[in-house]
């Protein structure tokens, strides 16, 4: 019957938060907790020092007051599976306190609106609900015992008890005030996480189903070249294939970055020489360079291969070839394959316009384009980095205005066994 009537009308594992969401609160107050819970400590010792020193009756009892707040900050940094316990804890110390000083019940039953608030965002289920109760009966119990109390208190100096009501008043509220700011700051997070993954899916949804007409199109148009066409139907035909091609990236690169962010994209890792597959993108990308820019390949010869899917290792490296040339109208293009250290490095240089220090970041943001002109929609670089980051690497971005840029995928090498 008991465990009835008490599993019956609590929840189980229901938390006001998100997994994620409700660790990084906890980072958050435990950081807060170390960094100012101590104050309170200092301004507790301070008025016990100030009470012994003015020859206030009871002094030593002040001095106990001042461990209890000690004790209730050292809970506080025990590790956060603790967090139930000094919650509890800090209420019952706080409660104690306001007991032994007259005229401190009123500004102690505000101060539960702490922990109430921290148990919202550090525990779930049971936990959560047992602490808020509890917080709750302390709030009654003190104000009730501050009007009835039955025990002998401390009847401090009217400016000892001011001194201790404006301690922990001003506690609560700079404490109120940051999970204020926290409440902002992951209620920002959690609703742009939720539209960033929404947004994902319906793009995906959209682009496969795109995808398959738009093949249908590319297929009949590609028939209809082999027909006997004049020069002018010719030429359109030859738009549409275009243009059609063009789409058809565009829905390959939507596809592919709400796979990358949603962690569906899986790879088909095996040993791949990159020499070979920087060779594969120079080719590819040879006949869209524009007469007046140049492409040099430079290779260092021996480099250990890297465990990756050379599928996506040369998308990733193509993108930044497309990048090159898109943004490069004079000069030259080169690709560089090195190696440093047990790491694999291909460096896409170019002769562009260059990239401002204040920008760089954006560049690697999805549907970010800096300069706003470019054909796409700002997918290429993103897919990119995050490709390298799924093989253990990483893009590094080296650019100056007027001089260019130079884009290093970084890849680890497979490590030879000994």
């Amino acid at each position: 019957m008991w465990r009835e009537l008490f599993n019956a009308p609590w929840p189980d594992e229901g938390s006001i938060l998100p997994l994620e969401v409700q660790q990084q609160a906890s980072r958050r107050i435990y950081d807060y907790w170390r960094s100012r819970g101590w104050q309170l400590v200092i301004g507790e010792v301070i008025l016990w020092i100030a009470a012994c020193s003015w020859d206030v009756p009871h002094a030593g009892v002040y001095g106990l007051l001042a461990v209890l707040i000690g004790l209730m900050f050292v809970l506080g940094v025990l590790p956060s599976s603790f967090a139930m316990l000094w919650l509890i804890g800090s209420v019952g110390l706080l409660m104690v306190q306001g007991m032994l000083v007259r005229g401190l019940g009123a500004v102690t039953a505000l101060s539960y609106l702490v922990p109430y608030t921290f148990s919202g965002m550090l525990l779930s289920g049971r936990r959560r609900i047992i602490v808020q109760a509890w917080c709750v009966v302390a709030f009654w119990f003190s104000l009730i015992y501050e009007i009835v109390s039955r025990f002998p208190q401390l009847d401090p100096p009217r400016y000892i008890l001011v001194s201790y009501n404006i301690l922990l008043a001003a506690f609560t509220f700079q404490t109120l005030r940051f999970l204020n700011q926290l409440a902002v700051e992951i209620n920002t997070v959690y609703v742009a996480q939720k539209v960033r993954q929404q947004s994902h899916q319906f793009l995906a949804r959209v682009s496969h189903d795109l995808r398959t007409p738009l093949n249908s199109v590319l297929g009949f148009a590609k028939m209809l070249r082999r027909s006997e066409l004049d020069e002018t139907q010719s030429t359109y035909l030859h738009h549409v294939i275009e243009e059609g091609e063009l789409l058809n990236r565009l829905v390959s690169d939507l596809l592919d970055s709400a796979h990358l962010s949603s962690g569906k994209l899986t790879l088909k890792l095996e040993p791949c020489d990159i020499n070979t597959i920087c060779e594969a993108v120079a080719e590819e990308h040879r006949p869209h360079i524009p007469p007046s820019v140049s492409l040099n390949v430079k290779l260092a010869p021996g480099l250990p291969p890297v465990n990756g899917d050379q599928d996506r290792l040369r998308q990733a490296l193509g993108n930044l070839m497309a990048n090159a040339v898109k943004h490069t109208a004079q000069g030259h293009i080169t690709i560089v394959s090195r190696q440093q250290g047990t790491a694999v490095i291909v460096d896409v240089i170019d002769t562009g316009p260059g990239i401002p220090e204040d920008q760089q970041e954006l560049i690697f943001v999805p549907f970010v384009q800096v300069d706003g002109r470019s054909p796409g929609v700002g997918l290429g670089l993103d897919i990119a980095r995050q490709l390298a980051l799924l093989h253990g690497g990483e893009i590094h971005l080296t650019s100056e205005t007027g001089q260019g840029s130079a884009f290093s995928l970084e890849l680890p090498s497979v490590t030879p066994v000994a």
